[in-house]
């Protein structure tokens, strides 16, 4: 007996151990999930190209060494000694290695470029903060996405538990009518009622087993781990005082919070913010346009120390200092139609981002509206389901008082439990709705 208790104990530990709450799956899915691992590496990539942007302010530092070795005829001439008429044989003036070694430091420091350097640093700023929002964004989505697949799996369970009440029930009336149909008080008919709702009975548990085999396996691979877990259950009720206060408010307080959501949406939306830094960004694209038809000035010094048969590094040493300036003149039209692509580039990118933003505001806004008439949708389902009980409760007692019909009390147990699902379900959409809402304001 002990035995049997420990193993009880130990069981139910073990249950606990592996059951998760909803912002614990959601943590779980930030920190594993494949989608927001790639977006953080992104990101990643994006900081290191901000950094390789602004590498090229500094100076470039390079050593170089050459080795060259002439065939035997350019050697021969090269050195071979000057004839002068009258005068007789000179040597050659400009004698030649036949093999020589050159090494030598040289260091390059772009000056102006057009302004390239200073939009390219700015590009790189604004693409690494773009991969941060759409990290964020990202985590938003996948957060909802757990939500709704964890919620999804709690209210199949819920209708689980009301479909197995459902067919007790229906096979507890199938027994009493069989009794009474063996004995003559019962048609035949009000059997095969209750054998046929007994079959809808069992094919709907089955369904919903499978539908949670398919949400279950949707939500561990949101979560990204192979370890089993169990969603926790949630209290539905605990969201009661706050869909009554919904409930109950008027229509100018409802607009004023509805006013206060999109303007906090404005803010904090993870989304607008891409959207504005894409216009931005091409913003700085169509600048780094214009500087096409600007000059640009580097500088490069170069030490030469050795220039001479010997790899020693002890030959012939040498500086030179080069200001180089570039004025483009003409280039076939293409800085000028770069211009113009870049042009109508911005223009695209501004129309598409002033659409984008209003759609988004309208789902923003539509969300928010949703949340209220899910809110009066609970309440009223419980209304109904009070209807509902109250319904059955007359119907089955003047069933077995022989004053309705077998069809009447089958439609009341069908009203009955279609109540409580849609109550179940109206509870769970709302608290999905909330998460949805968070996409919006996180």
């Amino acid at each position: 007996m002990k035995k049997i208790i420990l193993t009880f104990i130990l069981m139910l530990m073990i249950s606990a151990l592996s059951a998760i709450t909803l912002e614990e799956s959601i943590q779980i899915a930030r920190e594993n999930n494949k989608d927001i691992l790639a977006q953080e590496s992104g990101l990643m990539s994006a900081g290191w190209s901000e950094k390789n942007a602004l590498t090229n302010f500094f100076p470039k530092v390079s050593f170089n060494s050459t080795i060259v070795r002439i065939d035997d005829d350019t050697y021969n001439e090269a050195n071979a000694p000057i004839q002068i008429p009258g005068i007789g044989e000179f040597p050659s003036m400009f004698s030649v290695y036949k093999t020589s070694y050159t090494n030598n430091i040289t260091v390059q420091q772009p000056v102006f470029n057009s302004g390239k350097m200073i939009l390219g640093y700015q590009l790189s700023k604004l693409a690494k903060k773009q991969a941060l929002l759409s990290l964020q964004d990202k985590r938003n989505d996948i957060s909802y996405a757990v939500a709704s697949a964890y919620l999804g799996i709690l209210r199949l369970q819920d209708l689980m538990t009301l479909s197995e009440k459902s067919l007790n029930s229906t096979l507890s009336h199938l027994e009493k009518v069989l009794k009474k149909s063996d004995v003559g008080t019962a048609k035949k008919s009000d059997v095969l009622q209750w054998q046929v709702k007994q079959k809808n009975d069992e094919t709907s548990i089955s369904e919903i087993e499978n539908s949670i085999d398919e949400l279950y396996g949707f939500w561990q691979i949101l979560i990204g781990t192979e370890e089993r877990m169990e969603p926790s259950e949630i209290d539905i009720t605990e969201y009661d005082s706050e869909i009554l206060r919904y409930t109950i408010m008027e229509k100018p307080e409802l607009e004023k919070a509805a006013v206060e959501f999109l303007s906090e949406v404005e803010k904090t939306s993870p989304f607008i913010q891409i959207l504005e830094l894409a216009k931005k960004m091409m913003k700085k694209n169509y600048c780094m346009a214009k500087g096409e038809f600007l000059p640009s000035l580097n500088l490069q010094f170069s030490y030469q120390f050795e220039s001479d048969d010997e790899f020693d590094f002890d030959g012939e040493d040498n500086w030179n200092l080069v200001a180089a300036l570039s004025v483009p003149i003409f280039k076939s039209g293409t800085n000028y139609s770069n211009l113009k692509k870049a042009k109508y580039d911005l223009k695209k990118t501004q129309y598409e981002t002033e659409s984008a933003l209003e759609n988004y505001m309208v789902a923003a806004k539509n969300v928010f509206h949703k949340l209220i008439t899910k809110a009066r949708t609970v309440e009223d389902n419980k209304t109904a389901l009070e209807f509902a009980r109250e319904n059955h409760k007359i119907i089955n007692e003047l069933y077995t008082q022989g004053m309705v019909t077998n069809s009447e009390l089958l439609d009341a147990e069908t009203m009955l439990f279609a109540s409580e699902m849609n109550l179940v379900a109206s509870y769970y959409d709302y608290i999905l709705l909330k998460y949805e809402i968070k996409k919006y304001t996180e």
